[in-house]
């Protein structure tokens, strides 16, 4: 189990990399497309793709992590009460898995209305909203010590 919790944390923690450049290239091109009025391009699409694509990918290592295999949560979880009172227990158990939850189900409702849009630069606007959201929601739960968590940059 420990091994398969390592491996995990490996991913997640990588895959954060990838979901946060992913996310600043998709923001990036939008404000772009939006304020030059372009076409909502090709690579628009495919960076929308790979940034929910990873969003995905994090939840269900994430998920995976929080119910079957992370020591901290399985801590937390055994008496909730007492890891309310905890700020690291808390953290993980619920401000870090909420949070980012939420910002994964904006960046979903993100998609969609760009999807969803005929007008390009609607597609621009909904794009840099949504986006803007999630990663400012992703950003503030990275644990960097902002909220009194801090855990490596890079696994190795």
């Amino acid at each position: 189990m420990e091994t398969a919790y390592s491996i995990s944390l490996f991913l997640h923690s990588w895959n954060r990399w990838i979901i946060l450049i992913a996310g600043i290239v998709v923001l990036s091109a939008a404000i772009n497309g939006y304020s030059r009025k372009l076409k909502y391009s090709n690579f628009q699409r495919i960076g929308a793709i790979v940034f929910m694509s990873s969003l995905h990918l994090q939840l269900l290592v994430g998920l995976a992590m929080y119910l079957f295999l992370s020591p901290i949560t399985a801590q937390a979880l055994s008496d909730f009460g007492a890891a309310m009172k905890e700020p690291v227990l808390r953290y993980w158990s619920v401000e870090h898995a909420s949070v980012n939850f939420l910002a994964i189900c904006a960046a979903q409702v993100g998609s969609y209305f760009v999807k969803d849009r005929l007008i390009a630069i609607d597609k621009q606007k909904h794009s840099i909203i949504w986006t803007s959201i999630a990663l400012v929601l992703l950003l503030a739960m990275i644990p960097m010590g902002m909220m009194g968590v801090d855990r490596p940059w890079f696994r190795f």
